[in-house]
């Protein structure tokens, strides 16, 4: 038995009527089977994800352009863990997301300039630069798109090297409410890259983007009040910011708060029930718990 999600999109190719809004439709559903973990359990047949990447492309060829941007997160980062894709395709996806931003997608043009520069493409390198001179100054208040300003100024990709005209690029996106841009303050006043080298300043930006939704900023503050790195040593502090981290997607965070209840480190009682409740969150992310805990010379409750 397959899923349902995949035979619908199936016969929807299949279908020469079907709509461009069916095929997008059927596809999100499809890519959220993948996320559930259909595949893992044999409910998706191994050419599901041809089946996808066919359902997008022809939606968006039908004029759905949010198809083409899906596709372009697809070829890049997948639907989810242990899925199987096709190979990893830059190219493609850069193409996906640049068909998005011919049609007028601020997705679809931040799409590919966020591929091309982390994936340091020197050929694309100053055509990404033109394309983010346009989107600033089409969406002069967009977090996002100045944050990228940022990055790639810092690192000189397109523009040149300036490491303290990109920290005020992140500034301009930090005051916007942007939590990466945020962190990457916290960082730059501990590094001294683009900023003084200021302590208090890197606390208080970190305090700020993990109040932004930052999952780095939350899990170093966590280690921060476990370690009184700058701050007094609070064990439930310390535990509540990993935790919201660990919600928040940061992988190895649920682990390190599994820790200190287990062992009551930093000041908390000794907890094995939510010890072992978060080193289930951790398994979620992929981390070997059982592994882990034996380096440490500890073992699960």
């Amino acid at each position: 038995m397959t899923a349902p999600t995949h035979d619908h999109a199936a016969a929807l190719l299949a279908a020469p009527d079907s709509t461009a809004a069916e095929l997008l439709a059927a596809a999100r559903d499809l890519r959220d089977a993948f996320v559930r973990g259909d595949h893992l359990i044999g409910l998706l047949p191994g050419d599901a994800s041809d089946t996808l990447v066919a359902a997008l492309e022809r939606a968006g060829d039908g004029g759905e352009v949010e198809a083409w941007v899906e596709l372009g997160r697809l070829l890049v980062y997948g639907a989810a863990p242990h899925a199987p894709y096709p190979p990893r395709d830059i190219d493609a996806a850069i193409d996906a997301f640049r068909r998005a931003d011919a049609a007028g997608s601020r997705d679809g043009a931040l799409g590919w300039i966020r591929v091309a520069y982390f994936t340091r493409d020197a050929e694309r390198a100053q055509a990404a630069a033109a394309r983010l001179d346009r989107l600033v100054a089409e969406v002069p208040d967009d977090g996002e798109v100045l944050l990228f300003k940022g990055y790639l100024t810092h690192q000189g990709y397109g523009y040149e090297h300036d490491p303290a005209a990109g920290a005020a690029w992140h500034r301009k996106a930090a005051d916007l409410g942007n939590a990466a841009a945020a962190f990457e303050l916290s960082v730059l006043h501990t590094t001294g890259d683009g900023l003084p080298v200021d302590e208090t300043e890197a606390r208080r930006w970190t305090h700020r983007a993990a109040e932004l939704g930052s999952a780095r900023a939350m899990a170093n503050l966590g280690s921060m009040y476990a370690t009184a790195s700058g701050v007094a040593l609070d064990g439930r502090a310390a535990l509540d910011w990993y935790v919201k981290a660990a919600e928040a997607g940061h992988e190895t965070a649920a682990f390190k708060a599994g820790v200190m209840c287990l062992i009551g480190d930093a000041g908390l009682p000794v907890d094995t029930k939510r010890a072992a409740e978060l080193f289930e969150l951790a398994e979620e992310s992929d981390i070997d718990v059982d592994e882990e805990l034996e380096f440490m010379g500890l073992s699960r409750p």
